[in-house]
């Protein structure tokens, strides 16, 4: 197998060289992922929320498909960190960024406990989006509208129910845990936000919209003015509307979309 697009993470630097970059309080970020939102796009929210010196690099799929991007596993999102002395490490996959950047900017909980609970619930989260884009959204074009009545009517009202229950344990305040943001809330908004790109997106956030408990907690996270101020750019608004066109080709064929009866 070729290897023409990927790296290696390991370098000259050591591994106290590397964890140094990683905890370096001034260092920058690169965002490297399609100019859309989609999987880059908890990242984003958390490096708007940390306040931190960061940009994207969109990458096109005329770049990708020519391997100018190398990355450890042919994937993207990656995220770059640059020192204030000018090295820099690479981590790569969405859940290992998300979840440093949430460790960096303290959205993980008060102790172990706390962040474990956080991440089990942000696991659950992402696999939902996952199992979507795997069994609905880039399945074959003829399997489509089926696999999507099953995610209207079976997956998407089940994962409803269990973070019901877990977000009505909590009291109802539109955190997972505790009284305060915490990463798994960030990432259910913006998963929430995901599906409201797709074809189906309008019928997909009513059923979302049914459960106050979750859509509260996207409410309290759009509140925080440090995330509202970045989904304000225009460079956020021109990846929301690129999401729209990419996933525009993925609907059922000859329906718009499956409602739920």
């Amino acid at each position: 197998m070729s290897t023409i697009d990927r790296h290696s993470n390991f370098s000259d630097l050591s591994s106290a060289e590397n964890t140094k970059i990683l905890s370096d309080p001034n260092a920058s970020f690169t965002v490297y992922y399609w100019g859309m939102t989609s999987a880059g796009s908890t990242a984003r929210d958390l490096l708007a929320y940390g306040k931190a010196s960061w940009k994207n690099v969109p990458i096109t799929f005329e770049s990708w498909a020519a391997g100018t991007y190398k990355t450890p596993f042919r994937s993207i999102p990656t995220l770059a960190i640059r020192s204030e002395e000018g090295k820099e490490v690479t981590l790569a996959e969405s859940i290992v960024v998300d979840q440093f950047l949430a460790k960096r900017f303290h959205l993980l909980g008060d102790n172990e406990w706390e962040e474990f609970q956080i991440k089990g619930f942000y696991s659950n989260i992402h696999y939902l989006r996952e199992r979507s884009f795997m069994n609905v959204t880039w399945t074959h074009a003829d399997k489509r509208k089926i696999a999507l009545e099953k995610f209207l009517t079976k997956t998407l009202p089940s994962f409803i129910e269990d973070h019901e229950f877990h977000l009505k344990a909590n009291g109802g305040n539109g955190h997972y845990v505790g009284d305060k943001l915490t990463l798994a809330d960030i990432h259910l908004a913006n998963v929430i936000y995901h599906f409201s790109h797709l074809p189906a997106g309008e019928t997909i956030t009513a059923i979302f919209k049914t459960s106050e408990l979750l859509w509260k907690v996207k409410e309290e996270v759009e509140k925080n003015p440090k995330i509202a101020a970045w989904r304000q750019t225009e460079e956020w608004k021109q990846f929301d509307r690129y999401s729209v066109e990419v996933y525009s080709v993925t609907a059922p064929p000859a329906d718009e979309e499956t409602k739920e009866e």
